[in-house]
């Protein structure tokens, strides 16, 4: 879910700036849940099959600006665009070779061990950006890092959220930890619009009926930030929502889910793998963290970087 929110908020940011004869349109070849998400901006979603009907669509509108945010940008799309359209490119959150064509690259959690980083190409002019600072994250979170939170003294109420699909299902192996445990919590599951593991977490909580916890489940959260920022920590994989949290000021707890966020973090922001899920109840216990006011996380300036970025877009 973290693209689709950082799209639909981008879109948002760059709004004030075109007027009233230009547009702001999306494109996605995903599922008619994140064509509902994205239509909540007020703007134009079209839905297509592949990125030939995408580029066909492009080279139809011929707009000045597209913007990916997409973990796997087809390098050749990248390169029909640059070659058939010209217009100027600009690519969030990819890990391919299709960042070579883009004008505007924007890396926030890979690539730079977490320090905020701007780069000038000298040779092809392009920008890239990386770092936390250049998270794109919704308005509301900044409102809520300025309300009053008490320190953390007992840990009681547990937010949970493994991003859009959580493919490891970590939501159902984590909750049998926690509703095993003696501790009675209140327990905040957020599930994105992708979770394919209802039954098994049925299961979980029905396997779990005796126990002293509480747990509500919500599909789809849209007042992510508010429940943030009442809980005592947060369970999240890395990525988005993970430095959400921090934003407004509640501890993380990080989870993998696969080899390269595990390896993208290691050494700098502490997550767990699922075959350590049994160390929660010590971890609990000891409030073992990550904390925003960390000196560490203090330095990243999450989501700071939003004007910056919205001026290299128009400029």
């Amino acid at each position: 879910m973290g693209h689709i929110y950082q799209a639909a908020t981008l879109a948002g940011e760059l709004l004030p700036h075109v007027d009233r004869q230009s547009q702001i349109f999306f494109m996605t070849k995903s599922d008619p849940g994140v064509v509902s998400r994205l239509s909540e901006v007020g703007l134009e979603v079209s839905r297509l099959p592949d990125d030939d009907a995408i580029f066909d669509s492009l080279a139809q509108h011929r707009p000045d600006r597209i913007i990916f945010d997409k973990l796997d940008v087809s390098p050749i799309l990248a390169r029909r665009i640059k070659e058939g359209i010209g217009c100027k490119l600009i690519i969030f959150t990819n890990l391919t070779e299709a960042n070579q064509y883009a004008d505007v690259t924007v890396l926030a959690d890979i690539g730079s061990n977490f320090k905020n980083i701007r780069e000038n190409d000298p040779i092809t002019g392009a920008i890239h950006y990386y770092g936390p600072k250049y998270w794109i994250l919704r308005p509301e979170f900044f409102t809520y890092a300025g309300r009053p939170k008490n320190p953390l003294s007992k840990v009681r109420n547990i937010m949970m959220i493994f991003g859009g699909s959580d493919q490891s299902n970590l939501t159902s192996l984590v909750l049998d930890q926690l509703l095993q445990m003696s501790s009675t919590f209140e327990i905040t599951v957020v599930l994105g619009i992708a979770f394919a593991h209802k039954l098994e977490l049925e299961s979980i909580i029905l396997k779990n009926a005796a126990s002293h916890s509480t747990v509500n489940v919500f599909y789809d959260l849209t007042a992510v930030a508010k429940t943030m920022q009442e809980a005592d920590v947060v369970f999240a994989s890395p990525g988005l929502s993970f430095f959400e949290s921090l934003v407004v000021r509640t501890p993380v707890l990080g989870f993998h889910q696969n080899d390269l966020q595990r390896d993208v973090y290691r050494g700098y922001l502490t997550t767990l793998d699922k075959s350590e899920i049994h160390r929660l109840p010590s971890i609990i216990e000891s409030k073992s963290f990550i904390f925003p006011d960390d000196p560490f996380v203090a330095s990243m300036e999450i989501g700071r970087g939003k004007d910056e970025l919205v001026d290299a877009i128009l400029c």
